[in-house]
């Protein structure tokens, strides 16, 4: 089962000490709002997810 969630340690990934050229640099502003966007993502999938497996228990009943 693969979630997409990749889990890195510190300190295990060599980054660069500047970006290379030409590169637009994103604003924290920018990153906030894409990981907010995200996590909305997977909360919308899972009550999705819930719903789904409570209408289908309640069929049974």
């Amino acid at each position: 089962m693969n979630s997409g969630v990749r889990i890195v340690k510190r300190g295990s990934v060599v980054r660069p000490q500047s970006l290379p050229q030409g590169r637009d640099e994103k604003t924290a502003r920018q990153s906030e709002r894409e990981i907010a966007g995200t996590v909305k993502g997977w909360v919308a999938e899972w009550e999705k997810a819930k719903s789904a497996r409570q209408t289908a228990a309640l069929r049974l009943l």
